[in-house]
């Protein structure tokens, strides 16, 4: 197949949901031969920060002379995103060639009544093990799809493992509080791995360390094992950060990425460095570090895609990213007039997201990203003026609400009643983000 018949296919693969089992994805894997056996791993779960975690980590292990890859989730604009391998995205030539090779086992899976068909994730979850074994890829990085216990990617025994933060999401899969959310995620942790988090939520550090314990795992949390020594502002151009590690102390590092948690991000990818490496039997050199991440760009992670007026694109999609990006929207452009683009997907806890956009926006239009899952314009304005009702402070509210069909439309809009110094923003859904790209590369 090409990439264009690929991609189409595994867009309708979609309808196969979400199935909290291993039981295809084990099945794929053994026909194939086991090839996630042939790799070492990382893998890194959480609520939000996996993918920026992800990114920094490969950069910086590449930097140290190994062959590595990370494996994120979703993509904004193509399949080739998900896949990094030695220093850049795959090729669509490279990523249509592998799926062609693994058709058969996946029809061969489906034949087999394995609780229904292989699902979208974990058909690409397999095809990374297999790219990751022929591109003799040395360390392969995994960001969770969802969750830990059930997630295709816990089929691997890692060396190391990551936790960023839990939040509500997922409820109906992973469970209605931050404890039974957490139980599932640190079930990525396996005897002998080393496993570090950010989190500072005290019940998950409670169940982060009894699962630690009870496999005979060790553990690292952030502010006793290693934290961020300094971190301080360079406005739009990031951050100025200092880390005491697990093992070593790294300073005076620039981290071209806006927003005041990445800092902490990048906390978590150096102690999963320093601990993948000291397996090794290696030491991360602090010159080294420095570099591999001075010139790190995020798609879609509070990232300035131009100015005059500046247009921030943002793939927060759930309350606890909401609250971050309205924070260092604030932070970096507070007496600004800011115009946010907003729309959802409907699995989403989209009301709390609502609340927090406008305490946020000076103007806000609401509109929809077309996607199958995203919850209609008007739908959101309904749900958006009963929040607006409670409200006796009006000064707290948007000068304007107003509704668009689609996102185009809505930047044209923003665009339109803006000056100079004002701020347009895109945030809600990663799925957003894919028409905006467009729009720019076109312009």
């Amino acid at each position: 197949m090409d990439f264009d018949r690929v991609s189409k296919y595994l867009d309708g693969a979609l309808i196969f949901g979400i199935k909290p089992s291993l039981v295809r994805i084990k099945k794929i894997l053994e026909l194939m031969g086991h090839p996630h056996r042939e790799t070492e791993h990382i893998q890194i779960v959480g609520t939000n920060g996996k993918t920026s975690t992800a990114i920094m980590l490969a950069s910086i292990l590449k930097s140290m002379g190994l062959k590595c890859g990370y494996h994120i989730s979703p993509h904004i604009s193509s399949y080739t995103e998900r896949v990094w391998i030695d220093g850049k995205d795959i090729s669509r030539e490279k990523f249509a060639g592998a799926f062609s090779r693994i058709y058969p086992y996946i029809n061969k899976v489906n034949s087999l009544d394995l609780g229904g068909p292989i699902t979208q994730f974990e058909i690409i979850t397999a095809l990374v093990f297999m790219i990751a074994r022929e591109e003799g890829i040395q360390v392969m990085i995994s960001e969770a799809g969802m969750g830990g216990r059930w997630d295709a990617t816990n089929v691997v025994h890692s060396l190391a493992a990551g936790l960023t933060g839990v939040s509500l999401e997922h409820t109906e899969m992973l469970g209605n509080t931050i404890s039974e959310i957490a139980i599932e995620k640190v079930e990525v942790i396996k005897e002998n791995t080393r496993a570090s988090t950010i989190s500072n939520d005290p019940e998950v550090l409670d169940i982060f360390k009894k699962k630690t314990d009870k496999i005979g795992a060790r553990c690292y949390i952030y502010g006793r094992d290693f934290e961020i020594i300094e971190k301080k502002s360079m406005g739009i151009k990031g951050w100025r950060v200092s880390i005491d590690g697990v093992y070593g102390r790294y300073t005076g590092i620039k981290l071209p990425l806006i927003g005041d948690y990445q800092p902490l991000n990048l906390s978590l990818a150096v102690s999963l460095a320093e601990l993948y490496m000291d397996v090794k039997g290696k030491k991360i050199e602090p010159g080294v570090l420095k570099d591999a991440v001075s010139d790190i760009n995020i798609k879609g992670r509070f990232e300035i895609l131009k100015a005059d007026p500046a247009v921030i694109a943002d793939a927060s999609h759930n309350p606890e990213g909401t609250v971050k990006f309205c924070h260092a929207l604030e932070e970096y452009f507070g007496p600004n007039k800011k115009t946010i683009i907003f729309a959802v997907l409907a699995d989403k806890d989209y009301r709390q997201m609502i609340e927090k956009v406008l305490n946020t926006a000076d103007i806000l239009i609401l509109t929809s990203s077309g996607s199958s899952r995203s919850l209609g314009a008007e739908d959101l304005k309904r749900e958006t003026d009963s929040i607006m009702e409670k409200y006796c402070d009006r000064s707290m509210l948007p000068g304007e609400v107003c509704v668009m069909d689609t996102i185009e439309n809505s930047l044209n809009y923003a665009l339109k009643i803006s000056d100079s110094n004002d701020i347009i923003c895109i945030t809600g859904s990663i799925t957003n983000l894919a028409h905006l790209y467009r729009i720019f590369k076109r312009s």
